[in-house]
């Protein structure tokens, strides 16, 4: 294939200037000057219901001591904090990530995230970031009454609340 710049211009002093420049611009460039994200992690917020006035149950943010532990794996996401929520990291490599959640150490719950993952290039120097789809929520109902997947795609480590995890009226 012939290229199309004309033999007189490919040896101009102009040409050649440019072609320098731009590999110039493209060498300057910081190798591992990445400051983007390229975890994501799914935001869930814990509640509570309480009795109202009017005798009907509401939702408020739970504020209790939750332990939270990855399953398969050694990850203690949190242990002695009182929370209201976390950020859950899910696999990128499999399709379901499960997490023991044990509220007031008294009965543990398993919560079981069912996901699919697509990879995201990002940069040479950032790599890619996995985005993650929630297709389905399973648990068990020791403590846990219900969960609520407000947002099913995570693509960020910024949005709060994506899932919601409602515990039993005690």
């Amino acid at each position: 294939k012939r290229s199309k710049i004309p033999p007189k211009n490919r040896n101009s002093p102009l040409f050649a200037a440019t072609i320098c420049l731009t590999f110039l611009l493209a060498a300057c460039q910081a190798e591992g000057d990445c400051t983007r994200d390229t975890r994501t992690s799914v935001g869930t917020a814990f509640y509570q219901p309480v009795l109202g006035a009017n005798q009907q149950y509401a939702a408020q943010t739970l504020t209790d001591t939750i332990k939270i532990k990855g399953v398969g794996s050694d990850s203690l996401i949190n242990d002695t904090l009182s929370i209201s929520a976390a950020r859950l990291p899910l696999k990128s490599f499999e399709k379901n990530t499960s997490f023991v959640i044990q509220k007031d150490n008294l009965k543990a719950d398993t919560i079981t995230f069912i996901h699919d993952n697509t990879e995201q290039l990002l940069s040479l120097e950032c790599g890619v970031k996995v985005i993650h789809d929630i297709k389905d929520i399973r648990f068990t109902r020791n403590r846990i009454d219900s969960v609520k997947i407000a947002i099913s795609r995570i693509a960020d480590n910024k949005t709060a609340n994506q899932v919601k995890i409602y515990f039993k009226v005690e």
